[in-house]
């Protein structure tokens, strides 16, 4: 899949530094040196300015792609609407790319609609028709009333690119209406959608799709929006490694990242096991919660039926939860698993939904007896990614 391009939106991020950056200066340099494509989000908000443009196209290396969001002055104030002066808009947001049009680093545009109902746009028809034909335009619908065969029809009729979008909204639809495909990873969180870490699991269900764009466009820009704390950074280098376009650079800088979160998961759990133990409670739930994220409880309490105890000793404990066994040293303070969220996982000394579930299935003494002691010398304990011993 070479032709299948990868970044994030937007570079300029004080939460990247320490999980990307190395120093809060020469940010774009830094990215720019992994990465070979950025989608500037900020031209959304205001036309950007000259010196901005003409910095970037000399100081990106050979071979960089910049795609922009088009002013939403064009999208959201005048709604695409050439009797508004949608299109004089447009045409002065271009002029002000002719930097990065002129050393080949421009991208597609992208005009991404605000969540109104296709009705709002009377003028969209006439305002992809006088599109100019030497640049590439993409198209982001925000609102269920888009997903019809008729828009559909009209974006490629005009050779305009189709959006699609990993989002909680709209259903990812692998339609290419241009010779270029382009996907915007959103997040799948609540609120904000963008404040989401994708699963690998998540990333991987997207490389057979990723094939399929790549099979019919003649190339696919990819960016990933979820900024908060680096999630973009991390997911985009997760997901070259997943459909292999990852080399040196992109290897050396995920290690890096995951390495960082790595270390603070721990802190994390540290730092919830210590506040468990000074509340001085007996309540097992809340010492297993230390050690949970994400909904795992929940997820844990509706396996505790399921958790079938084979050895409840002194020194050890073993137990099968369905197809996975959990084994517990007391002597050798080893808490033995396997399954694919605990490898993940046992860096931070953090629970799955499995060993969680255990704690919660067994007596409450005995529970407590041994949350308690793993609290206590949480540094001493093994978490080992072993399918039980067994």
């Amino acid at each position: 899949m070479n032709n299948v391009v990868i970044g994030t939106s937007g570079w300029s991020y004080k939460d990247w530094l320490n999980v990307f950056y190395t120093s809060s200066e020469k940010m774009f340099q830094q990215y720019a040196s992994v990465f070979k494509t950025v989608e500037v989000d900020s031209s959304f908000y205001k036309q950007p300015n000259p010196g901005l443009i003409r910095a970037l196209a000399r100081s990106s290396p050979k071979g960089f792609t910049f795609s922009l969001k088009v002013p939403k002055t064009v999208t959201h104030v005048k709604l695409m609407d050439l009797e508004k002066g949608a299109v004089r808009d447009l045409k002065l947001f271009l002029s002000l790319l002719t930097p990065l049009k002129e050393s080949g680093k421009l991208g597609p545009l992208l005009l991404q609609l605000p969540p109104k109902p296709a009705q709002a746009f009377k003028g969209f028809n006439e305002f992809l028709r006088s599109l100019p034909e030497d640049y590439d335009f993409a198209v982001e619908f925000r609102h269920p009333t888009w997903m019809n065969d008729e828009a559909f029809k009209t974006l490629a009729e005009n050779n305009v690119g189709y959006c699609v979008v990993d989002e909680p909204l709209l259903p990812a639809l692998l339609k290419v209406t241009s010779e270029f495909s382009y996907v915007r990873f959103h997040g799948r969180g609540k609120e904000p959608w963008y404040y989401y870490d994708y699963r690998v699991e998540e990333l991987e269900e997207w490389k057979g799709r990723l094939t399929e764009l790549s099979s019919r466009a003649k190339k696919v820009y990819v960016y990933f929006n979820n900024h908060f704390r680096g999630y973009a950074v991390k997911n985009a280098l997760q997901m070259m490694k997943i459909i292999g376009v990852a080399e040196k650079p992109q290897e050396e800088a995920l290690n890096k990242i995951l390495s960082y979160f790595r270390e603070e998961g721990l802190r994390r759990t540290v730092s919830r096991v210590e506040a468990a133990l000074s509340s001085g409670g007996k309540d097992v739930e809340k010492l297993v919660s230390a050690f949970l994220e994400g909904g795992r409880l929940e997820r844990a309490r509706e396996l505790i039926g399921r958790v079938i105890i084979e050895e409840a000793g002194e020194e050890n404990v073993k137990a099968r939860i369905k197809e996975y066994t959990v084994a517990i040293s007391l002597s050798e303070r080893r808490l033995k698993h396997y399954c694919e969220d605990w490898v993940k996982r046992i860096g931070q000394k953090q629970f799955c939904k499995h060993v969680a579930a255990l704690f919660l299935a067994m007596k409450p003494e005995e529970s407590m007896r041994i949350l308690t002691l793993i609290c206590r010398n949480l540094d001493g304990w093994v978490f080992e990614a072993e399918a039980g011993g067994s």
